[in-house]
């Protein structure tokens, strides 16, 4: 007697339904490829990371930077920024196929390490899960706690109980934060690599350890972890360079006067205040 064969399952292939049309997903950038235009200014704390980032990641040559302050009417306040940026707010990323553009420092060295330039980067990377949830907290906490006060340290005019209460917070955070970065060892804050977490904090690092004892009379502008993780930057050739444009523009916003305009030089004369920590 013969027995009758039971039928095959299905493969995976045969269960797809017909007629569905794949989703088209936009290419990356190729290695040589134009990644776009970066809006941004030498002093900003927040455009150079991105900078940094790229040039670490090899793809600097790849951006046009361009200051926003003069290309459009109206600089950054102006419709045309607006309509790249309606936060109105540096840096911005336009991508070269004007597709997209992005704002928020972060969002776009996220973007920049999803090229494949930046997947490469990232396999040498912290690779604990520990490293990089220290470097993601370091991060986080920059962003959410030190970024939206540290204008107490350069903006006015400024009511001056504001600005005193704002660099006394400024304080505790970078107390946070040196606490964050001392808790993978290593050089680095995720340890002994560089990560994108040293590019978000250095560039303010180095308007604290400019601004804070020069003009708030600080003994130190931050703790010994972030003091061991800025020695280390300032050895590396691309975060020297950023250095520079960013110690550029302080310099030229002091020879220009802008401490006395906003306010700084008056309100830490009153004593009635604390200013030093």
């Amino acid at each position: 007697m013969s027995l009758a064969r039971a039928p095959l399952a299905p493969t995976i292939a045969s269960r797809r339904p017909r007629g569905r049309r794949e989703t088209r997903v936009r290419a990356r950038p190729e290695p040589d490829d134009p990644i776009g235009t970066l809006y941004d200014v030498p002093v900003s704390n927040n455009g150079a990371r991105c900078r940094l980032l790229a040039r670490w990641l090899k793809v600097y040559h790849r951006i046009d930077v361009v200051d926003p302050t003069s290309a459009f009417d109206g600089g950054i306040k102006g419709p045309a920024y607006e309509g790249i940026n309606p936060q109105l707010k540096m840096p911005a990323l336009t991508l070269a196929d004007e597709s997209m553009s992005l704002g928020e420092s972060e969002v776009i060295n996220q973007y920049l390490l999803d090229l494949p330039a930046g997947r490469a980067w990232s396999e040498k990377r912290p690779r604990t899960p520990e490293a990089r949830a220290g470097g993601a907290l370091a991060t986080r906490t920059h962003d959410l706690y030190i970024g939206p006060i540290q204008g107490a340290m350069y903006r006015g005019p400024m009511d001056r109980e504001t600005r005193a209460t704002q660099i006394k917070e400024l304080k505790r955070q970078l107390k946070v934060l040196d606490e964050i970065a001392g808790r993978v060892k290593g050089r680095y804050v995720c340890g002994q690599t560089k990560s994108s977490a040293d590019a978000a904090i250095f560039p303010t690092l180095i308007f604290c350890d400019f601004l804070l004892p020069k003009y708030f009379g600080w003994k130190e502008a931050f703790g010994p972890n972030l003091r061991r993780m800025y020695d280390a930057m300032m050895e590396d050739v691309d975060a020297e360079t950023t250095y520079a444009e960013v110690l550029g523009g302080l310099e030229a916003w002091e020879a220009a006067g802008r401490f006395e305009r906003v306010g700084i030089v008056e309100d830490v004369a009153d004593d009635s205040y604390r200013w030093a920590y």
